[in-house]
This record gives C-alpha cells, sequence and structure tokens, in this order.
C-alpha cells in the first residue's frame, strides 16, 4: 500500500476521468435530481450514499474478477435494467398522478432506509455503470505492488468520487427547488425527471 500511495500518479489520474464518465447525464444523474426537488438536499444525500454504496460494490465485483463472470450472463442483467426501468416508470407515474400539482413543502418523506436502497437499485440495475468499470479499473492498476492494496485505495477513491458528483447534482437541484416548490407544474417536472431516467436506463 506504501509503495503504491507513495507514487499516487495513477490513483490522482483516475479521479478526473472516473468523475467525468460519472458526471454524464444518465440514469443516476436524473434520479438524483428528481428526488432533490421532491425530497430538499439534506434527506436526498442518502441517494448519492446509495450510488456511493453501488460503485463499491461494482468495485469489487470487477476487481475480484466477478465482473467478467456477470457478463457471461447477459440476460441477467437485462432482466436487472428492465425491473429498473419499471420502477422508475412507476415512480414518474406517482409523480404526475399526484393529487397537488405543487411540491408540498414538507411532503410526505420516504425514509432515508428506501431512499438509499432505492438509488443502489437504480446505480445496479444500470449496465452502464458496471461495464464502464469494467474498462476503468484495469487501467490504473499497476504491474507493480500489491494488487489488493491498489484495489482497495481505486474502490475507496471511487466511492468518494461517486459521492461528490451525485451530490453535486442534489444541492444543484435543490437551487431550482426553492423556486420550483410553489409551481403548478412541479410534480409534472418531477415526474419528468423520473421518466428521463427511465428512459436513459432502458437505452443502455
Amino acid at each position: 500500500m506504501e509503495s503504491f500511495l507513495s507514487s499516487s500518479d495513477l490513483l490522482l489520474a483516475f479521479v478526473p476521468v472516473f468523475a467525468s464518465v460519472l458526471a454524464l447525464p444518465g440514469p443516476n444523474a436524473a434520479f438524483a435530481v428528481g428526488q432533490s426537488l421532491k425530497y430538499g438536499v439534506v434527506r436526498s444525500l442518502f441517494v448519492p450514499l446509495g450510488f456511493m454504496l453501488a460503485t463499491g460494490i461494482h468495485a469489487a465485483m470487477v476487481l475480484s474478477g466477478l465482473g467478467v463472470l456477470v457478463l457471461q450472463y447477459a440476460s441477467a442483467l437485462v432482466i436487472l435494467k428492465w425491473l429498473g426501468v419499471l420502477y422508475l416508470l412507476y415512480l414518474a407515474y406517482k409523480a404526475f398522478t399526484a393529487k397537488s400539482s405543487v411540491l408540498a413543502v414538507s411532503p410526505e418523506p420516504m425514509s432515508r432506509r428506501t431512499m438509499l436502497t432505492t438509488a443502489m437499485f437504480v446505480s445496479l440495475t444500470n449496465p452502464k455503470a458496471l461495464l464502464a468499470s469494467l474498462m476503468l479499473y484495469p487501467l490504473f492498476i499497476r504491474d507493480a505492488g500489491s494488487y489488493a492494496a491498489q484495489s482497495v485505495a481505486l474502490g475507496l477513491v471511487a466511492m468518494v468520487v461517486s459521492f461528490g458528483v451525485y451530490g453535486g447534482y442534489v444541492l444543484a437541484a435543490s437551487l431550482i427547488r426553492r423556486r420550483l416548490v410553489r409551481s403548478h407544474r412541479a410534480n409534472k417536472i418531477v415526474g419528468a425527471f423520473y421518466l428521463g431516467a427511465a428512459g436513459a436506463l432502458a437505452a443502455k
């Protein structure tokens, strides 16, 4: 670990590369924005926390070799993806058919555990996340040094980057929420983000 961290050029290079991949608009970003608009920034921080844990799971799968095994069963990934799409469509339906067209100032909140596990579900059913991990992580592993130490370091950094990127989406959306909260189109806008997330996931 010490030799790897002492020459951390690869690790430092990994940060902007991984951040740029995560920052691209997709189902995770759309879901984060939708949750922030609906529930506010504080409660919605459990969304990037869920994405962070999913990033750790993807890293563990890829760096342990399980990712390659999973890809051999592509049909399972397809089933998971469409389960994710259906769930996002359900959230969109709930938003579009909400009785009030105005976002409640104190909406009935989704529990923190549900928000965290839902975010994990959205991310883990996104094939793009696993494929991106499969392509990126091996590029930042050195031949010299401990493979286990490098894997742990990359996985931890990836999790921190993931939280930072999606936390940024949540914070940015919260600024819009202040103006949106009393708009008569508020729930329609939230529903549109959920619908966009479902469409982005379906297209993967």
